[in-house]
């Protein structure tokens, strides 16, 4: 039996980017207005930071009013249908499959709403806001291990992102690194 942990942005649910819509509703250059984001995203990420506050930031900084949730006004992804094909067949074979996701309130609880059907393809799920431990910290994997009770050397793990991958694999846990080719991680997960 063999642990599976997906990354939820990208890799199950695709198209889940806000900020350059966000920029774009205030006329914000979009490269400043990330820079600015980066400084706020891990304490997002690690949930000691709420969204309400990182508009309060915003309304600062560039003097705009926000009256709404823009986060969740932006965030309209797509349900990667084939990747849950295949964690279907993963957990018909006895693997555990999980999410494990950076993610923070507004995106998590919209998830829940608008694609039901995820929890019943999943063992469980983890998210960082709700855990405080952001991936690339090598406790964000340790975490779930432990809670799994798997070791690396039977864990997977699927990302979008360069630098988690580099993380998890120096824990031994063996990767793939998900740029939108669903046919190359059918044959990483030996389907």
């Amino acid at each position: 039996m063999s642990l599976y942990i997906f990354d939820m942005g990208d890799v199950v649910l695709l198209g889940v980017r806000t900020l350059r819509r966000m920029a774009d509703q205030f006329g914000i250059d979009y490269k400043e207005f990330r820079a600015d984001y980066a400084l706020y995203d891990k304490p997002l990420m690690d949930g000691y930071m709420a969204p309400e506050d990182y508009y309060r930031h915003m309304e600062m900084r560039w003097g705009i009013s926000i009256e709404e949730d823009l986060f969740r006004k932006y965030f309209d992804p797509v349900l990667n249908t084939q990747l849950i094909s295949y964690v279907d067949e993963l957990r018909a074979r006895g693997d555990i499959a999980v999410i494990g996701s950076n993610t923070f309130a507004p995106h998590w609880d919209y998830m829940k709403i608008a694609y039901k059907e995820i929890p019943e393809h999943f063992d469980r799920l983890y998210a960082s806001h709700l855990m405080h431990i952001s991936k690339p910290v090598k406790a964000f994997w340790e975490y779930i291990m432990k809670e799994e009770d798997a070791t690396s050397d039977e864990t997977y793990f699927i990302d979008d992102k360069k630098e988690n991958i580099e993380a998890a694999e120096s824990l031994g846990i063996k990767c793939f690194e998900f740029l939108g080719d669903n046919g190359a991680l059918k044959e990483f997960l030996n389907l």
